[in-house]
């Protein structure tokens, strides 16, 4: 679908052996990322940054076969990653927000620190991040909530990936920005209108940032 409307995504291959993974990784350069197909969320995700890298996170850590592919995609050293949230009406955008991470790609989103508004894109990031978001909106026909991850590097964006639905970034865009997103996304699933919101995040008179928090009393040593 991304190839077809034009917006760009690292390369990536689902792949079934060690051999035609090896293959892959050596065509598209490394370092590459290397996720087992029946993860989620990130869980059992690994960088490897040569070919010895990859035969032991395959061979110790990961089922390989027909049954059980492995996707593969070419990791992009020192790109920055980006939250877009966005509520949209028939693949229409009604509202969006740029969120920017302090950490490079590579970090997990729930780990990682955004700033809302984003204080370091180039303005033609910004205009080719907007871009794409409206392109992905439009030719998925979203009606409701969306959040969209891109990474970002010398003004080139592409896709990591897109989740129709209200992200744990929503919380964070509609705090800092005075938004209910998800009372606007609920009302626009259920064919109600909502006024328009004028505010620019960039006119807002303060910065919003979102860090992790967590349980040290849970953290052994800590």
């Amino acid at each position: 679908m991304l190839d077809r409307i034009g917006v760009d995504q690292p390369q990536w291959k689902e792949l079934t052996s060690i051999a035609d993974a090896a293959t892959f990784c050596a065509s598209v350069g490394y370092p590459c990322l290397v996720r087992p197909s029946y993860v989620l969320s990130g869980a059992a995700m690994n960088v490897a940054y040569k070919e010895e890298d990859l035969e032991r996170y395959l061979s110790e850590a990961a089922q390989v076969s027909r049954e059980h592919p492995v996707v593969i995609s070419k990791f992009i050293l020192e790109a920055k990653e980006i939250d877009v949230d966005a509520v949209a009406r028939r693949g229409e955008l009604v509202v969006h927000f740029i969120s920017e991470h302090v950490e490079n790609a590579g970090v997990h989103s729930g780990d990682a620190t955004l700033v809302l508004p984003a204080q370091d894109l180039e303005p033609e990031t910004v205009r080719k991040l907007e871009d794409a978001t409206r392109r992905i909106a439009n030719a998925l026909n979203v009606t409701g909530p969306m959040n969209i991850q891109f990474t970002a590097k010398n003004n080139e964006i592409k896709v990591i990936e897109c989740n129709i639905r209200a992200s744990r970034s929503f919380p964070f865009v509609s705090k800092t920005m005075g938004l209910d997103l998800a009372k606007m996304a609920t009302k626009v699933m259920l064919g109600q209108s909502v006024q328009p919101y004028p505010i620019d995040a960039s006119s807002l008179p303060h910065v919003g940032v979102k860090v992790a928090m967590f349980s040290f009393a849970r953290l052994l040593g800590a």
